[in-house]
């Protein structure tokens, strides 16, 4: 599995490589109940029957500010489709996370996943790193970086349209 290289919130990133398979494709998402920065919990399970991104990003991570626009404007584009993004916060403070989801104007729950637990669950290694969960609940997609255009498109039919 390729992923976006570099350093924490101080260093550089490396180049961001996208690959559209993962070994979690064509499994059922790894559930996870965490809480976002309201307090609120949030299940994976209350999404059943709709298709989710679930985006692991970080603030100081450059490719996760590059993909927000790409994810706002999804929302968008597929809200009558019932789709939901849920961004987990990897790597980052709660105050950071919630400046940088005020700053992109990120209306999707953003989540705190204190020990981990999820990212192990999903084999994140870097970020940004989607996963496009559809309807069943069933990954179909991965990608690691931001996703081109045609990629992002790609993805988000084969979970819409489920």
């Amino acid at each position: 599995m390729l992923g976006v290289g570099g350093a924490g919130p101080a260093g550089a990133q490396a180049s961001v490589i996208v690959v559209g398979a993962g070994g979690l494709d064509g499994h059922p998402a790894p559930a996870f109940r965490l809480q976002d920065l309201q307090g609120q919990t949030v299940d994976l399970a209350s999404f059943a029957g709709r298709p989710v991104v679930v985006n692991f990003w970080a603030s100081w991570c450059i490719p996760c500010q590059q993909e927000f626009p790409l994810y706002r404007q999804a929302l968008g584009q597929y809200a009558a489709q019932g789709l939901e993004v849920l961004g987990i916060i990897y790597d980052d403070t709660p105050d950071r996370a919630r400046a940088f989801m005020r700053r992109e104007d990120a209306t999707w729950p953003a989540l705190i996943d204190p020990e981990g637990a999820a990212a192990r669950a999903y084999r994140v290694a870097a970020i940004p790193t989607s996963f496009f969960v559809d309807r069943h609940g069933v990954i179909r997609a991965a990608s690691y970086g931001p996703p081109p255009a045609d990629a992002l498109a790609s993805y988000l039919r084969q979970i819409v349209g489920s």
